[in-house]
């Protein structure tokens, strides 16, 4: 994770969350694509939140190894109030069907926040396959069935934030 990608995120946690959700309330946070390479989400949870680290692979801040990319019977629907992805999204061969499964596991009313770049190097991890823009991102949510309440782009990274 580079620096704008979690400095972004934090924006999120501390500004935009609130506006969307109950934050004092102890919220369930599924957090997909966990692995720590370079970075991870885990400190910007509240200590009253229920954080839950998933991805394809064991590894350094991975919770739940999930049984595959696109599909995860493991995990009921509704299962997190919030669900983040950052860092992702562009080693995702086919995210229009990942992003589905990750409205799946969100609950009614949750909130998803997902980035990905627009602009980087080529980094295969294993896979590079994606650069996401605005307009992508928007399409990939509504797509899946969430509302949007914004997606922009920060020169490297495109964020999209959605509500089910």
């Amino acid at each position: 994770m580079h620096d704008s990608a979690y400095a972004d995120a934090k924006k999120f946690f501390e500004d935009e969350l609130p506006r969307l959700i109950d934050v004092t309330r102890p919220l369930r946070v599924g957090d997909f694509g966990s692995a720590d390479v370079n970075g991870n989400l885990r400190g910007l949870m509240l200590p009253h939140w229920k954080y839950v680290s998933c991805d394809i692979v064991p590894g350094p801040n991975v919770d739940h190894v999930l049984s595959s990319a696109y599909s995860w019977p493991e995990i009921f629907d509704a299962s997190f109030d919030v669900v983040v992805s950052s860092q992702t999204l562009e080693h995702v061969p086919k995210p229009w069907r990942w992003v589905p499964e990750l409205v799946r596991v969100l609950a009614a009313g949750g909130v998803m926040y997902l980035c990905a770049p627009n602009f980087m190097e080529f980094h295969e991890y294993p896979v590079d396959c994606w650069r996401v823009w605005p307009d992508g991102m928007r399409a990939l949510m509504q797509d899946a069935g969430l509302g949007v309440v914004k997606t922009y782009a920060n020169g490297i990274d495109t964020t999209g934030i959605g509500v089910k």
